[in-house]
């Protein structure tokens, strides 16, 4: 439904509209919403263009309501209000029986995050989750999903995307295929070496070895998938050296079937996002996310770090 699709982009704008009209500042207001200032802009200046109105008077110094903002600004209190009362009697009722519905990469889930809400249903009786484990990106004002996890912050300045960990990352290869190589010393030798590609909806992953920088998987890269799992079971078989979240690749290691390379030097980080449709989420959703943030410490008992 059109109309309500945008009804629900126009209130959450609305919300940062408020924000940006009590701190007088678009930068303090991001930094207190969690956004880039220049996506708070560009959704300000969308706003103003569906109203048809100049909400601010901007210069390099300030930032103040325009006269005809001023109403505009007291009547968008009362709707915000109205809107959290709603959430809250809403709330009431979710409190008691709800159903949350999670969307989030296959590999995330299974390895990780699966078991993390598992834990979080168990501590709220009446709470039925139903999980969405695909590598397409949902879309959150469309699809019926109260939120998504990604790798990757979403491209979508819509949705409301909140940092929650990083996913540490490593290198491996499978025993028999590195006493097949000669001894990997420095990063500029995997140019030469058989490696596996990791894809995402936005390409191939970056590999960031020590100084070295690639756009994707370097040397002689045959094989490519956009599955961890899998990348990690063709590792296992020797068929090229690969960049694996450390978590994933934890068992495989204790059993000996991958080893680390270039153990100690640094490779990437991949950051975590709970994104929503809105700011205002319920109470459970809320909660959830803290849980997860939590398990993720480091120190937290899983096999990576995380912040």
């Amino acid at each position: 439904m059109p109309g309500m699709d945008q009804s629900r982009s126009t209130l959450a704008d609305v919300a940062l509209f408020v924000e940006v009209a009590r701190t007088a500042s678009f930068r303090l207001a991001a930094a207190r919403l969690e956004m880039p200032p220049s996506t708070l802009s560009r959704r300000i200046a969308a706003l103003e263009a569906r109203l048809g109105v100049a909400l601010f008077a901007r210069t390099t110094r300030s930032v103040a309501l325009t006269s005809a903002a001023k109403p505009y600004f007291e009547r968008c209190l009362e709707v915000l209000a109205a809107a959290e009362r709603a959430q809250a009697a809403l709330d009431g009722g979710q409190q008691r029986q709800a159903r949350m519905r999670i969307a989030m990469p296959v590999d995330l889930g299974v390895e990780i995050l699966g078991p993390l809400i598992a834990a979080f249903a168990d501590q709220h009786p009446g709470l039925n989750v139903e999980f969405d484990l695909s590598s397409r990106a949902v879309d959150l004002l469309r699809d019926p999903v109260d939120l998504a996890w990604r790798l990757g912050k979403p491209m979508d300045d819509r949705v409301v995307a909140r940092k929650v960990a990083e996913i540490a990352s490593g290198l491996y290869a499978a025993p028999g295929l590195l006493r097949r190589l000669p001894p990997i010393t420095a990063a500029q030798q995997l140019a030469d070496l058989p490696c596996l590609d990791l894809r995402t909806a936005q390409g191939s992953m970056p590999w960031h070895v020590a100084a070295a920088r690639w756009d994707a998987a370097p040397g002689r890269c045959v094989l490519a998938a956009n599955s961890v799992a899998l990348l990690c079971r063709l590792a296992e078989e020797g068929r090229g050296i690969a960049l694996l979240p450390q978590h994933v690749a934890a068992r495989s290691v204790q059993a000996r079937r991958l080893a680390p390379v270039l153990a100690g030097e640094s490779t990437p980080t991949w950051p975590l996002y709970a994104v929503t449709a809105s700011r205002h989420v319920p109470t459970l959703v809320r909660l959830l996310i803290t849980h997860v943030k939590a398990a993720l410490l480091p120190g937290a008992g899983l096999p990576f770090d995380a912040s």
